[in-house]
């Protein structure tokens, strides 16, 4: 007898083990990677946070039997050491070390009337090697193909030039013979996507970025894989949503979401929790309360940051409130006021005024603050959103009225 599986088995937004079940196979991006890996050199795994970086760079290493131990950047942020981080995760702690050894010696000596031995000890101490090259070593001893290091979070030591430095220097070392015979390559994943850009500006590290190939980026799931792992999900959860109510959900699930993958499994997670709510049914009307609940739970910060931009009274067009729900439906990474305001055009049509509309002032005003929704691109005067999570917020927490004259916004209680 099947035990019925359980919408944690299912939907893991936050496990850091590979899901099986519900791993989206992405070809391309696997293919890159094992060939990078593969190479003798280091490879850089790069995307936004919750894309799938550590699924995907687990799955390929696990299923071409690579060796590999993960080195968690954060931690070497908070120890304020890269090298302290790697010895521990290959040599934990409490591992017997060979510190030195004894030695006796028996000579035979020869005497007129007898024959014996004298007995001779001697106690000697191995020099220490270097740390990073004694956790080289002990992993090559456990392991005799190539093995990898992964450096995951970089984006946790970025901004500390002392650890970058650190990095750099790790990364020539690894060409020297001594360490280069252990067989060992370093996988650095993170969000930032200019690592290899900031060490050829860096000076006397130009070297660093040669020894560096860049795999392709880890992008957002698009809508056939979002589709493939909805349908999976609620599959194995043995709920029924057909063919036309399937489409129309993951048409809402990937536009809230962005195609994020982590963002798809929390909203499955509420989703499917709905669902049992329901007595096991799925009806359209579920999508709003799920709106709700993911909205509470994932976006309370984000929602605030984005509702102190927002019109602080109620006016006759709240401009302002335009500009933000249409921002959210902007496809292109980097837009300027005109891309606003075509918007604007075709979803307010009824508020357009014969006058400037200001669209360039609000932009730049939604830029400053302590907690801006813009970086703005001074050299060509292009916005673009600061994080992700202000697009999927404003998706859930603005909607159009219907008759066009501007904008709701849901508010956090019910």
């Amino acid at each position: 007898m099947t035990t019925k599986l359980e919408v944690t088995d299912v939907f893991t937004p936050r496990n850091s083990n590979v899901n099986l079940n519900m791993y989206i196979h992405r070809p391309e991006l696997e293919k890159s990677l094992l060939r990078s890996v593969k190479r003798n050199t280091h490879t850089l795994v790069f995307g936004e946070s919750g894309n799938g970086k550590s699924w995907l760079y687990k799955k390929v290493l696990d299923e071409n039997n690579i060796p590999y131990v993960v080195v968690n950047c954060a931690n070497a942020s908070r120890r304020n050491s890269i090298t302290e981080v790697i010895y521990e995760s290959i040599i934990p702690p409490g591992t017997a070390q060979k510190l030195g050894y004894d030695e006796d010696k028996k000579a035979e000596v020869n005497a007129v009337f007898a024959k014996g031995a004298l007995n001779h000890s001697a106690k000697y101490e191995l020099s220490q090697e270097e740390p990073l090259l004694r956790a080289f070593k002990h992993f090559n001893s456990l392991h005799s193909q190539k093995k990898i290091i992964v450096l995951d979070n970089l984006e946790s030591i970025f901004d500390s030039a002392e650890l970058m430095d650190e990095l750099a220097n790790i990364i020539i070392l690894l060409d020297d013979s001594a360490y280069s015979e252990n067989n060992v390559n370093l996988l650095i994943v993170g969000v930032p996507n200019d690592v290899l850009h900031y060490y050829r500006a860096t000076k006397n590290l130009e070297s660093v970025a040669n020894r560096i190939t860049e795999a392709r980026k880890v992008e957002s799931l698009d809508f056939q894989q979002v589709y493939h792992l909805i349908k999976k999900g609620f599959e194995l959860l043995e709920i029924d949503i057909l063919g036309p109510d399937l489409m129309k959900l993951t048409t809402h699930i990937y536009s809230v979401t962005l195609g994020i993958a982590q963002r798809v499994h929390e909203y499955g997670e509420h989703l499917a929790y709905a669902i049992q709510d329901n007595d096991g049914i799925y009806e359209t009307k579920l999508i709003e309360n799920t709106d709700f609940n993911w909205l509470i739970e994932s976006f309370r910060q984000t929602y605030q940051v984005i509702e102190e931009h927002l019109n602080s009274r109620e006016t006759t067009v709240a401009r302002r409130n335009q500009v933000i729900f249409c921002i959210a439906k902007i496809m292109q990474h980097q837009f300027d006021s005109n891309d606003v305001e075509r918007l604007i055009r075709e979803e307010f049509p009824e508020t357009i005024a014969n006058t400037n509309m200001g669209i360039g002032a609000i932009l730049a005003t939604l830029s400053r603050g302590e907690k801006p929704l813009l970086n703005r691109n001074s050299k060509n005067n292009n916005y673009s959103v600061r994080d992700a999570r202000y697009i999927m917020c404003i998706k859930l927490m603005l909607s159009k009225k219907e008759d066009s004259s501007g904008v709701s916004q849901r508010k956090l209680q019910r």
